[in-house]
């Protein structure tokens, strides 16, 4: 090997350890970053429903007379 391609891998070398490196870096300062909130609400609601009925009937209707 020619002393060129040494410094090739060596320069190949030192940039993936500086890559590893940053890679953990920024891993490691999105992980400490912890947001936090509370809150409370109160109040009131009011409900208003709507109910259908529906009422299916077959058949005869009899009326009787009245008797007086």
């Amino acid at each position: 090997m020619s002393k060129k391609e040494i410094i090739i891998i060596a320069l190949k070398v030192i940039i993936y350890v500086a890559g590893l490196f940053l890679a953990a870096l920024g891993v490691s300062s999105v992980t400490s970053c912890t947001i936090s909130r509370e809150s409370t609400s109160s109040g009131r609601a009011v409900i208003v429903t709507t109910d259908t009925t529906v009422i299916d009937h077959s058949g005869v209707l009899e009326f009787h007379p009245l008797k007086r």
